[in-house]
């Protein structure tokens, strides 16, 4: 089936094309190709999200309001090139028009996010304060904004022209109610 004939067909036909290639492609290998794959990534990733919890107070409650640091120059040029090739790589891929922009947009934007929190609360006297807020405020989390929105839209986009990006009347489905790609919807009441 080529371009022109899929041009041809109707709005139903296409969600029935649609939904016909997002059953036979249900039975292709995935990231969750086993309900316990899946099943012992959610345990850990929830094991992971509740031990921090208790990590986060332990450490509110007993570091030190000041403390030397070793290795203070690698940890934020190393930071800074971490951000530098997230940059880079999102400018790359958005030149390219490749999906795989949205994942490095978002990585991007959080790493944006953090450098404004870490340059904010790690800066001491008034003038590096100042600094630090104005680089936020100006820079570090518009620049931040607009990568998630770009990223966030992009996948909204590529989600909708998806066949499980779409309801049984071919509406678009909102990004936290679409299914996993791959994954079996063997379990419809757990949403």
């Amino acid at each position: 089936m080529n371009e022109d004939e899929l041009r041809r067909m109707s709005k139903e036909e296409l969600a029935e094309l649609s939904r016909s290639l997002a059953n036979v492609t249900a039975d292709l290998p995935s990231l969750s190709s086993g309900d316990e794959r899946r099943r012992r990534f959610v345990v850990v990733t929830t094991i992971a999200t509740l031990g921090l919890i208790p990590w986060v107070i332990l450490l509110a409650v007993t570091l030190p309001k000041h403390y030397i640091v070793g290795h203070w120059t690698l940890t934020w040029v190393g930071f800074d090139i971490g951000l530098l090739a997230a940059l880079g790589l999102t400018a790359y891929l958005a030149w390219r028009r490749r999906q795989a922009v949205i994942v490095v947009a978002f990585i991007a934007s959080v790493l944006l996010t953090c450098d404004a929190w870490f340059d904010v609360t790690t800066s001491s006297g008034t003038a590096d304060v100042v600094i630090a807020v104005a680089s936020a405020v100006l820079v570090e989390l518009p620049l931040a904004a607009l990568l998630f929105a770009v990223a966030y839209q992009l996948l909204g986009l590529a989600v909708s022209r998806s066949p499980v990006g779409e309801d049984l009347t071919g509406a678009p489905k909102g990004l936290f109610k679409v299914r996993l790609f791959g994954v079996p919807d063997r379990a419809r009441n757990h949403r």
